[in-house]
Order: structure tokens, then C-alpha cells, then sequence
């Protein structure tokens, strides 16, 4: 197959079970190649979906889930995709990959965009400027629900332990809005800010049974929480918090080893601890402490007028300084205005 043999056109209506079907059967599909990550994208922020489909003989032979943002931050930019640690293309060919990438790279110069970035979680053979800065954490998990104790590293496994006598474990869809208070407690502490809530239940809306929470409880107070997407056979722990009286009980170690033990009661193979980055220390080690091995993640962008990467996370001294500030902020002053800010942080 020659790139001259692939054509590629925006998404249209008709396309979208063939494109569901197509992330779901590629080797390399993630839950944020779902069109279920995209319209809750697109119901909680007012970014303009771009998404690409590459076809040969008739046949989709790839895709590509992009959304042009205006940031104040960065300027105009085109992102695969906002808010998810992975996205990028999806291919059954180098052909057809950079046809693919040739056509986002247009849209970047039709749109006077400063850069394009594509968040693929393997690598590939494209000649791009990478981002490297950031490890994910997966792995196979046991046969049988019982395997998971005894899988665990040694003291994790007795930190787990030790959680499951202070505190209660808890799954069900209606535990959504008590994960998200966690949730932006937790991100005031850490001084970032927060998604908006309308993202969560947008998320819960799209995903339906594959939308997963679970909170540790101490007595009727919420200690600790997490929301997971399902994938195909793999799970994937994606917004989380924990309040210091959950840590002092070992509230984080006793929840994702419920997560696994869950996510293998439903057929799931695989569990995706997902993105951390390298100097973010506490939650890179708090992975490996739970068996979980980094592997480097292929972030790649497409400069256009910009000159050179940016660096939108806390390692950024503008931003830690900014961070110092809102921890100090009142608790709805951050949820309000934390939601505005992800706008330009996607």
C-alpha cells in the first residue's frame, strides 16, 4: 500500500461504528481512542473535534482522534487527545499512519496552530521532535481474584492488608460525585487544577458499566477514591484522590488491589496503572511499590509556529509557582476556577 493508495476525510456520522469497531480490534487502541472519551470531550469543553479517518479500497485502515484548542497558555494548538494520557494514531500501515499525519499536519497550518501533539502510548517510526518525560505502568493481572494478595510485592501486600481492616470498600456508579470531591481536594493540595464536573458525568454518561467507582470508607466518612474506564479486556485507574487521614490508613493500598480483584471477577486480563511523570516521585514510586515496572511513553509533536516544546506541567517554574498560590485558595474558589483553567490545559 502506497500513501498515494490511502485517502483520508474527516469523521462523518456514517463512519463512527466503523470506528468504534476499529479501536476496539487494533493492537494498539486505548479507551481514549473511544468516540465515548470524545463526546464527553466535547459536552464539557468547547473544543472543536477534528477527528481524521484514513481509507483504502473501501476499507478503514486508520484513525486519528484530534481537537483543536485555544489555550491561553500556549495559543492555538491541535492535541491527540485533551484530557487522556494516550491517543494518537492508529494505523494498519506506515502508509497509512503518515498519511494520516501528513493531513493533521495541514490542519495544524490551516488552523495557524503552534504545534500538533500526538500522546501514543507505543512507538513508532515517525521523524518527530518527543516528549520525554513520561513512564506508564501495565500489567497482566492474576487468573483467579484470590491471586492478587499473594502477586503483590511483600509489603504492599502487607500495607494492603493492613488497609482492609480500616476501612470499607465500596463499588457503584452512584459513588461518582464523592470520588470527584476527592478528587479536587486532592488536586488543591497537589496546587493543580481540577477538571470540571460536568467531565466526569459526561464520562460516566458515554461509558455506561464501563465507567468504574470505588471509594474506601471509614465508617460513613470517604477516605480515598478512584475512577476506572474498561477497555477491552484491560482496566485503567484514571481520576483519583485521597484525603491524609486515608493515607495514615493505608486507604490507597487497600483500593487498587479491590480494583484488580474486581476488574478479574468482570474477564479482565490487564491493568493499566497509567501515566506518571519521571520527577513526579511519590506516585512513580507508589506504582513500582505495587509491582508495576515504568515503560517510556511516545508522546511526539509537530512544531508549526512554534519554536520550540512547551512544558505545561508543574516541573514548569511558572507553574509551581502559581501552584504554591492555589493551595492556599478556598476549596470552591479552586472547583470553580479549576475548571476554567483545564480549559487551557488539555
Amino acid at each position: 500500500m502506497t500513501t498515494q493508495a490511502v485517502q483520508v476525510r474527516e469523521l462523518q456520522d456514517s463512519d463512527e461504528v466503523a470506528w468504534e469497531q476499529y479501536a476496539l480490534s487494533h493492537p494498539s487502541g486505548t479507551v481514549f481512542h473511544r468516540l465515548a472519551w470524545s463526546r464527553a470531550v466535547s459536552a464539557a469543553y468547547p473544543h472543536k473535534p477534528l477527528h481524521l479517518t484514513a481509507w483504502a479500497e473501501g476499507r478503514m485502515v486508520g484513525i486519528l482522534p484530534l481537537f483543536f484548542v485555544k489555550s491561553a497558555f500556549v495559543g492555538r494548538v491541535l492535541v491527540s487527545v485533551p484530557y487522556g494520557t494516550y491517543g494518537g494514531i492508529l494505523a494498519d500501515s506506515d502508509a497509512a499512519a503518515k498519511a494520516l499525519l501528513a493531513s493533521a499536519q495541514e490542519l495544524t497550518r490551516d488552523h495557524n496552530a503552534e504545534y500538533l501533539e500526538l500522546r501514543h502510548r507505543d512507538s513508532n517510526a515517525f521523524d518527530l521532535p518527543v516528549i520525554d518525560r513520561y513512564d506508564t505502568f501495565r500489567k497482566e493481572l492474576p487468573a483467579k481474584p484470590e491471586d492478587v494478595m499473594p502477586s503483590l510485592p511483600r509489603k504492599c501486600r502487607a500495607a494492603a492488608r493492613k488497609g482492609r481492616k480500616a476501612v470499607e470498600l465500596r463499588i457503584g456508579p452512584e459513588l461518582l460525585d464523592t470520588i470527584y470531591d476527592l478528587y479536587s481536594l486532592n488536586l488543591r493540595r497537589l496546587g493543580s487544577p481540577n477538571y470540571r464536573k460536568s467531565f466526569f458525568r459526561s464520562l460516566q454518561e458515554n461509558f455506561g458499566d464501563d465507567c468504574v467507582c470505588l471509594v474506601a470508607y471509614d465508617g460513613q466518612d470517604p477516605l480515598a477514591g478512584v475512577v476506572s474506564y474498561v477497555f477491552r479486556d484491560e482496566i485503567t485507574p484514571y481520576f483519583c484522590g485521597c484525603l491524609p487521614e486515608g493515607m495514615h490508613k493505608n486507604a490507597n493500598n487497600a483500593m487498587y488491589p479491590r480494583l484488580m480483584e474486581w476488574a478479574i471477577e468482570r474477564g479482565l486480563r490487564w491493568f493499566d496503572f497509567n501515566r506518571t511523570r519521571r520527577d513526579n516521585h511519590g506516585p512513580h514510586g507508589f506504582k513500582r511499590y505495587h509491582g508495576f515496572e515504568p515503560e517510556p511513553l511516545h508522546y511526539q509533536m509537530s512544531l508549526n509556529r512554534a519554536r520550540q516544546m512547551p512544558n505545561l506541567t508543574p516541573s514548569n517554574r511558572k507553574f509551581a509557582l502559581a501552584g504554591k498560590v492555589w493551595r492556599r485558595m478556598p476549596l470552591w474558589f479552586t472547583r470553580a476556577v479549576g475548571g476554567r483553567v483545564s480549559n487551557w490545559i488539555p
